[in-house]
């Protein structure tokens, strides 16, 4: 969790965690029976947007609040049931969930004043190469999901005097709807995710760091513009996003899956599921064929609308890479580094991390995914102890780079990769280590668009200059390197 706080509106007060990471926005308070009085939890979405917010995982009823920037309530929902998607009529940047019946008196102009608490966790990196690793621990969990496709009901929830309460027409097809028992679950299947977006700050120095950006641009510029690279995009943009629950899913059915896709997609790729391949069973979420209703309110006053959505989940079927033949699929190498170290930058790289609180270990992980050179994870770093001094640099400072932009910045995980590889390229470049080999293919996988680079370089430039600021005094530049 981002952290705790005590939420204060005119004369009642509320102890809340803050979520702000994807995983905690989208779980809130999900499956939990029940929280105690005079709590919650306060959501930061970092910037003004329209907020959606889903209660179809809540086994209790809410007061959902709105609060704009400025911590000012911009709406208030009483007594809102599991069941609904609450959606805000104007931009809001926070919202507050707190038991049924406890705002009573409070209403939208109200100002709120936060007052956090300390820090109990740090941020976790997050991409698509750690929750994989991870889910060794998640064989109990992961039991839990794979039975939701055995016990999807086709009962439909029971009807309700409740106002706005959602009321199936009829079922038909595949499509099975999901007993409340199992809500808790559902936010593992393709959870709405807010939408971040990074906007670029207007320059207010010119540095040599400058220079270093924009040859790092031309770099991944370089790739992108290939006739490989787009082959490459064009080939990725076939496979589905799975979400964890699914991922979870795959892991325990067929453990060493690499890359996944249907029977359809396999064939558009000119490969074909060899004979007598079992496939890999997915939940997929699916509408009905007929369209829903919504209960009217009995109060013809009340003029609030909120719009809803049924759970409704189908079993597919997928299969690994490994289960096919034929083309072979285009790749882009990103080579790991070879040779020595600029051992003065990764000396004082790990005095910058002590200084920090940061614990830097290069214990052997033998069954760690040899693809994955290092991990940041609250105050530890892990760097792979059998790659090369070179490659062991390059390691630390991505890593260094997450904490400085998620953990002191705060800054949103959404293009997480491609700033901390940009960043660790800029570093190294500014004091003779050149990185551009590894960095400028991962940041073309991981950007893809070529504006998500530049869209990003205004972060990218103050991550650097704040980590290139503190190692300064401690490092003698050597020149940049050509």
């Amino acid at each position: 969790m981002a952290g705790q706080a005590v939420v204060t509106i005119n004369d009642k007060q509320w102890a809340v965690d803050i979520a702000i990471t994807l995983w905690e926005l989208s779980q809130g308070l999900g499956g939990l029976p029940e929280i105690p009085a005079g709590t919650g939890m306060l959501f930061d979405l970092e910037y003004e947007q329209i907020i959606e917010v889903t209660t179809m995982p809540m086994l209790f009823p809410l007061n959902i609040t709105f609060l704009s920037e400025d911590m000012t309530i911009t709406e208030v929902y009483r007594d809102v049931e599991p069941g609904y998607i609450v959606t805000s009529q104007v931009p809001a940047r926070y919202f507050l969930e707190v038991n049924a019946g406890e705002m009573g008196g409070i209403e939208a102009g109200d100002v709120v004043s936060l007052e956090l608490l300390a820090m109990q966790s740090e941020p976790v990196m997050t991409d698509w190469m750690t929750p994989m690793a991870a889910f060794t621990g998640f064989v109990l969990v992961g039991a839990l999901v794979a039975g939701v496709a055995k016990s999807l009901s086709k009962e439909a929830p029971n009807e309700s005097t409740t106002r706005k309460r959602y009321v199936p027409e009829a079922e038909t097809g595949t499509c099975e709807i999901v007993r409340p028992r199992h809500y808790s679950l559902v936010s593992w299947f393709n959870a709405p995710v807010p939408d971040y977006s990074f906007a670029i700050e207007p320059e207010t120095r010119e540095r040599k760091i400058d220079d270093v950006l924009r040859r790092l641009k031309s770099g991944v510029d370089s790739i992108q513009e290939s006739e490989n690279f787009r082959e490459f995009l064009l080939t990725m943009s076939k496979f589905h996003d799975y979400s964890i629950g699914n991922l979870i899913l795959i892991m325990l059915q067929k453990p060493e899956a690499t890359r996944v896709a249907g029977y359809t997609t396999w064939k558009e790729l000119d490969r074909f599921v060899r004979k007598g391949e079992k496939g890999i069973a997915i939940l997929a979420p699916c509408m009905p064929p007929n369209k829903a209703k919504v209960v009217e309110p009995e109060d013809e006053d009340d003029e609030s609308l909120v719009e809803v959505t049924p759970i409704y989940f189908k079993v597919v079927h997928v299969f690994d890479i490994s289960q096919t033949e034929g083309q072979e699929l285009p790749e882009v190498e990103v080579p790991a580094l070879t040779g020595e170290a600029n051992e003065e930058l990764l000396n004082g790289a790990l005095s910058l991390a002590k200084l920090q609180g940061l614990e830097v270990t290069f214990e052997s992980r033998p069954h760690q995914d040899p693809a994955i050179k290092g991990m940041y994870s609250g105050k530890t770093i892990w760097v792979r102890p059998e790659e090369s001094k070179a490659q062991q640099l390059k390691t630390l400072l991505h890593e260094m780079a997450h904490y400085y932009s998620e953990g002191v910045f705060r800054m949103p995980r959404r293009n997480a990769e491609t700033i901390a590889e940009s960043v660790a390229f800029t570093i190294g470049a500014h004091f003779g280590f050149d990185t551009g080999v590894r960095s400028f293919p991962y940041v073309a996988l991981w950007a893809q668009d070529k504006k998500v680079l530049e869209q990003n370089l205004a972060d990218i430039r103050k991550v650097s200059t704040k980590i290139i600021d503190a190692l300064e005094p401690k490092v003698s530049k050597v020149g940049v390197a050509a």
